[in-house]
């Protein structure tokens, strides 16, 4: 269409100088009915060309205007003078653009507004900040309504606003106490993160409740224990109830053969061994709920894994594996020390059963500082553990040996973290480890 408006202009400006150059032309030999006819004729001509161009300029004028102001309601399908202009096709992709960000601002907005947590997007202004987004649980932690300006929020839940104007809306993540209402003081998780949008300062601030973040995982954790408990105890009583109503049936007999009491003593054994198995889960289930508070005391970590590494050297020898502990012998540790060991126990015994079918069967224990912590590694040279079950690995009772009782990893997680530490896992690469971080230690 370019092309197309050059020629209608060239057409008008070459008939224009033609019909000026006729009228010249006739003036000169003084056919004045011509010039004045000629002279009619060019200056239609030149309204028509000024015409045409204004109507250009307008259609133009009106779409840049439509543009400044987000308005795409113009309807320019029937102006087939400009239907192939740059301009309209400028507009037309602009405005598919704008319904495209408007797609993306609502599936945004469903998303956030899907979250079960608090979100905030602030936009600073001269005087006040302006509430550019607020999701529906935030609406429905503190029983507000959706608002623009922050003045009003802060009327609203005056301590949330005030905790982070003290803090002049720096970025932070820490914990708040709000009361609301009236009811019961809640602590919430509360983190801010500032970003600059074409020269605009905003601020997307997060926040949780930690309780509501606590039960769930509580729950979570319940669930799955329960779980575990239900399916050992109906693998035990399921085949003691049978069983028990075999012998029953027998006893009910008046003539009982060498066989019959044959089957109804192996039948009494197989109860007695699956209420066996029944009271050691249920003492293994005592023990890690019934965990008493350790009796700490300093004692040189060194010292402490020397003797553990004596107590399975046997083992290590039959297996033919390589035990390594690379460990200061000036550090000391303020531990329960039967509790402590129990736990390096465990994991030693987890890494040597991890080995048994390895190329290369090594356990290395080590230790490194950062932060103020003590981080004590045990690694082996062992499969990883899968992916799927990661997360379920200091479950309580759960297992993938076949004679394995799932307490192990529990219970020592359980007493690290009654001596203020914590007990991970992590793999990548070649390296597989479980991480023991304590607070309280000395170092030479």
């Amino acid at each position: 269409m370019k092309q197309n408006i050059r020629i209608h202009l060239s057409f008008r400006a070459v008939l224009l100088v033609v019909l000026l150059v006729l009228t010249a032309y006739f003036a000169f030999k003084h056919y004045w009915f011509s010039v004045a006819f000629l002279a009619v004729l060019a200056l239609f001509s030149l309204a028509e060309f000024i015409f045409y161009i204004q109507q250009l300029l307008s259609g133009n004028q009106k779409i840049i205007t439509a543009l400044l102001h987000n308005d795409f309601s113009l309807n320019l399908e029937g102006n087939a003078l400009q239907k192939n202009n740059q301009t309209i096709k400028l507009y037309h992709k602009i405005k598919e653009e704008h319904q495209l960000n408007i797609s993306k601002e609502i599936l945004y907005n469903q998303l956030l507004n899907a979250v079960s947590s608090g979100f905030l997007i602030l936009k600073k202004e001269e005087n006040d900040r302006k509430i550019i987004f607020m999701n529906t649980h935030f609406q429905q932690l503190f029983d507000v309504p959706s608002v623009s300006s922050w003045n009003y929020l802060k009327k609203l839940i005056p301590q949330f606003c005030e905790s982070l104007e003290q803090k002049q809306f720096a970025e932070l993540k820490t914990t708040i106490d709000i009361q609301i209402n009236g009811e019961e003081r809640q602590t919430y998780v509360i983190q801010n993160s500032k970003t600059f949008l074409a020269n605009e300062s905003y601020d997307v601030i997060f926040l949780d409740s930690v309780q509501r973040v606590i039960d769930s995982t509580e729950k979570e954790a319940w669930m799955n224990i329960m779980k575990v408990i239900a399916h050992e105890i109906i693998n035990s009583l399921t085949p003691i109830y049978s069983l028990a109503n075999t012998t029953k049936t027998y006893f009910e007999s008046d003539d009982l053969d060498k066989e019959d009491y044959e089957d109804i003593r192996l039948s009494l054994d197989t109860i007695m061994n699956r209420s066996q198995h029944l009271q050691t889960f249920v003492e293994q289930y005592r023990q890690l709920t019934m965990l008493p508070n350790p009796v700490k005391s300093n004692h040189y970590l060194n010292e402490i894994v020397h003797e553990i590494q004596q107590s399975f050297q046997s083992e290590f020898t039959e297996k033919q594996i390589v035990f390594n502990a690379n460990i200061n012998s000036e550090i000391k540790v303020q531990v329960d020390r039967i509790q402590f060991e129990q736990v390096l126990i465990n994991l030693i015994k987890n890494a040597i059963y991890s080995v048994e079918n390895a190329e290369e069967k090594s356990i290395q224990i080590s230790v490194k500082t950062s932060e103020n912590r003590l981080q004590i590694i045990i690694q082996d040279s062992g499969e990883f553990i899968d992916e799927t079950i990661l997360s379920k690995i200091f479950l309580p009772f759960y297992t993938t040996r076949k004679n394995g009782a799932g307490i192990g990893l529990a219970l020592s997680k359980s007493i690290v973290e009654a001596h203020n530490g914590y007990l991970y896992y992590q793999q990548n690469q070649d390296v597989k480890q479980f991480v023991i971080v304590l607070s309280r230690f000395t170092l030479p």
